[in-house]
């Protein structure tokens, strides 16, 4: 019996180790970016960061040029705002190969513009500078390009993004963003289901959203700074206007603090003419209060009862699951032991049937043997007596 039990626990243990309810596992449910998407993703970025760096310093340049010439100044101030505000849209997409298309696309209308397009002549006399930058990004961005996607995918980008750049020029100095990545999808005969298969893994997605809140975090104090200064530039108020201005509004504060000085009777008078009239406002304002703290009270109650009632259904819940695994599992119990019990009876059968076998052989088959072959003798010696 003791055996018996022994085994029995052995297949019982045997059979909860595999199974299911016993098991966590954690899927995310997520597939992570490929090793080409990531790099697309981080070398555009790259990109933007080298295309920020040089547009802001030519810009400059060209602005510390024409600090008399309000339209080239102003043209310059435009440039970078518009040119980093375009850039950033279309760099920082959650698709890695959206943000490279469009950068392209974005950076070589950029080129366009001051080469051939309207912009041809916005900065007189400084328009090389403007030129020779924009070529030098597009030159960058076609080979980055050329790094990161596959040779004939690298072909049929590059006819695509001449052909929609020469369809969609920018048409003023705000730069207004065509985006590409759906006419380079159709263009390439692709759903949007191919190319963004996923978003990557959750690490991956973070690394992505904080790459976005950092490249805001440092741009967005420039931005405001070259609005600040091209509103400034191009208001109608002067220095010495607003110098004057700023001297009224000191004078009329000085003047008022010496009447509140000079004047305390007349203050506590005004005072206590602003309590009576304020204060019907302040009751109706009590009473609004108490009646929204008397509604949050009965409402945080009813949410509180809630929650208990949530809770002692999950510990039903709980309890009832746990009574039913139990229950399976004293089914599966029973089951390993009959069945191990049967087939030790079948066993202990066998073995008796072999044991009485062998004794048959062992003992029996000798003397059967020899009174066969004694017989056998006495028949000739039965024969010679005749």
């Amino acid at each position: 019996m003791n055996i018996i039990r022994i085994f029995s626990f052995i297949v019982v243990a045997y059979l909860l180790s595999g199974c299911s309810l016993l098991e966590v596992k954690l899927d995310s449910q997520s597939t992570p970016l490929t090793t080409q998407e990531l790099n697309i993703r981080l070398l555009t970025r790259e990109y933007s960061a080298v295309f920020f760096k040089h547009v802001e310093e030519t810009a400059d340049d060209i602005a510390s040029k024409n600090t008399d010439n309000d339209g080239i100044y102003t043209f310059a101030i435009l440039w970078k705002i518009y040119a980093h505000e375009g850039l950033q849209q279309s760099a920082y997409q959650v698709s890695p190969f959206a943000g490279l298309i469009d950068s392209w696309v974005f950076t070589r209308q950029m080129e366009m513009y001051f080469t051939s397009g309207d912009g041809q002549t916005l900065f007189g006399s400084e328009q090389i500078l403007a030129v020779n930058t924009s070529h030098q990004l597009a030159v960058e961005i076609e080979s980055l390009a050329e790094r990161v996607l596959k040779p004939q995918q690298f072909k049929q980008s590059r006819t695509f993004v001449n052909d929609f750049v020469t369809k969609h020029p920018f048409d003023s100095n705000s730069f207004v963003r065509t985006p590409a990545f759906n006419a380079w999808l159709e263009y390439n005969n692709m759903d949007e289901s191919e190319a963004i298969t996923t978003i990557g893994t959750m690490p991956e997605a973070l690394g992505d959203l904080s790459d976005r809140l950092s490249n805001l975090s440092s741009l967005s104090p420039k931005l405001l700074t070259w609005k600040a200064e091209l509103l400034a530039r191009n208001s109608q108020i002067d220095g010495e206007q607003l110098s004057q201005t700023l001297k009224n509004i000191n004078q009329s504060s000085l003047k008022f603090q010496d009447f509140v000085v000079n004047n305390p009777e007349y203050m506590k008078v005004l005072a206590s003419e602003m309590g009576k009239v304020l204060q019907p406002l302040l009751d109706d304002f009590d009473k609004k209060a108490d009646s929204k703290l008397g509604v949050i009270s009965q409402e945080r109650i009813a949410l509180e009862e809630m929650v208990a009632r949530e809770r002692i259904a999950i510990g039903v819940m709980v309890t009832a699951e746990r009574a039913n695994i139990t229950q399976d599992l004293d089914v599966i119990a029973q089951n390993v032991v009959q069945r191990a019990i049967e087939q030790l009876t079948i066993m202990l059968s066998d073995i008796l049937v072999y044991l009485i076998l062998f004794s048959l052989v062992i003992f029996f088959a000798p003397f059967g043997l020899g009174f066969f072959m004694g017989k056998r003798y006495q028949r000739p010696a039965k024969v010679k007596q005749a």
